[in-house]
């Protein structure tokens, strides 16, 4: 056969051309011509030329035609029409599968030789035929290979499967995804203890972990707020108290005595102050009212948990108060460790109005002094004050407007109202701050 030109037996990139496989058994005499003289393989769709009758794949020769090329056997113009009598016994001859030489034992006829390779790219069916054939991955990884390893690969291998957090249940992507970008911040993912105590912790509970539980974090004896100043170790600590049991003991008894004397003194200025309260009683009686500047006094609200509200970084809301009879009714709310300028080195503090019984008998929005207190515990003498005034020049209507929905408006007041480094001892005693709040008209 002479050779063909190259641009007729080049493949175009979509065309579906011969069977690229052997028969099993030699092809009876009758069949002349099973190969194709372009793609040299066997034919598929058999067309047979008028020129010199010569058989040829279909895509093949429509192939040529449409380049407007003469036959490529006899170089003459030509039209073709499909040869069914061929067809109908060449698609009856055995063949082996083209993959033989990877394992593949597959024979069958001819018309199922397709059917055996399953090039089908449907998720559904692409499992489906010879087991030797390479296919790509359909999530689109780039992985090519034998139909018989694709399902493990799907399944453990490819970067590009679904993949669900298996730490926290909720953050659902690709498995590329969740261990290279989720993971690194999963809150729940356990890593270890910075300490390096052996234990592993979820992320988000790393820190109440060193702080509570760590056996090698260094912590203060039991008895450091009466004078040891001890610190070991947590797993050090219980020696520590059974060694020195006696100092402890010792330490306790100087601070009952000091407290005792405390106690006297307090009870002494007690009867100095009742004296003086009983001497100032009928001046009170008598001594006009002062409209203007009259404070109405709040009862104490106490803040227990400080160290947990800090650690926590979240806010407490006080029981609420009345600035006066019948009056506007509000709470404070306070960020142990601090929010906007003063997140992490203050204590803030805010006022908030919040929806009460008698706001349709009161003006709005709300005129007048708000003064709160954070209490000093040591000498009850330098007490913490910050004053809010509220008047025209107040143009945040949402935190001295009536409150419509929710159960507090909007807050005004000092995200820097006292430095943590400020608050022992005289502020914070027993884990515990006192505030009060005072209103003047």
């Amino acid at each position: 056969m002479a050779a063909l030109d190259s641009s007729i037996q080049q493949k175009p990139d979509k065309r579906i051309i011969g069977f690229e496989c052997e028969f099993v058994e030699p092809p009876p005499e009758q069949f002349v011509q099973l190969e194709c003289p372009v793609c040299l393989q066997i034919i598929r769709e058999p067309h047979q030329v008028t020129c010199c009758g010569k058989k040829f794949c279909q895509a093949c020769i429509e192939h040529i035609r449409a380049m407007q090329k003469p036959c490529p056997t006899c170089n003459k113009e030509f039209s073709n029409f499909p040869d069914k009598a061929l067809k109908i016994s060449l698609y009856g001859l055995k063949v082996r599968c083209s993959h033989q030489n990877n394992g593949c034992e597959w024979t069958g006829e001819l018309r199922q030789f397709d059917e055996h390779l399953n090039t089908d790219s449907q998720p559904e069916k692409q499992l489906d035929g010879c087991q030797f054939v390479k296919i790509d991955c359909i999530y689109n990884c780039g992985n090519h290979q034998q139909r018989r390893y694709i399902q493990n690969h799907r399944i453990k291998d490819c970067p590009k499967r679904l993949f669900d957090c298996e730490h926290c249940q909720d953050y659902k992507s690709t498995y590329d995804d969740v261990t290279n970008n989720h993971w690194p911040v999963c809150g729940s993912f356990p890593v270890p203890c910075p300490k390096q105590c052996g234990s592993t912790i979820q992320r988000q509970n790393i820190d109440s972990h060193v702080a509570d539980e760590c056996p090698l974090t260094t912590i203060n004896c039991d008895f450091h707020h009466i004078g040891c100043a001890v610190k070991l170790p947590r797993q050090d600590m219980p020696e520590h108290l059974r060694e020195n049991l006696l100092t402890h003991i010792s330490l306790l008894a100087t601070s009952h005595a000091k407290q005792q004397d405390k106690i006297t003194s307090l009870e002494a200025e007690n009867r100095i102050l009742k004296t003086k309260i009983n001497e100032l009683e009928p001046m009170l009686r008598t001594a006009p009212p002062i409209v203007n500047s009259r404070p109405y006094g709040a009862p104490v609200l106490i803040m227990t948990n400080y160290q947990r509200h800090k650690r926590d970084d979240d806010r407490w809301y006080s029981p609420p108060v009345y600035t006066h009879h019948q009056g506007y009714k509000i709470c404070l709310c306070v960020y142990a460790n601090g929010c906007n300028t003063g997140k992490g080195t203050h204590v803030s503090v805010f006022v908030h109005f919040m929806r009460g019984e008698f706001d349709d008998s009161l003006k709005w929005p709300f005129r007048g002094v708000i003064s709160y207190q954070l209490l000093d515990q040591v000498n009850g003498e330098d007490h913490k004050t910050s004053t809010e005034f509220y008047n025209d020049k107040v143009q945040n209507k949402y935190c001295t407007g009536r409150v419509t929905e929710g159960e507090r408006g909007g807050g005004w007041g000092e995200p820097k109202f006292i430095a943590h480094s400020e608050l022992e001892p005289k502020y914070l005693r027993n884990d515990t701050l006192f505030f009060q709040i005072h209103y003047y008209k």
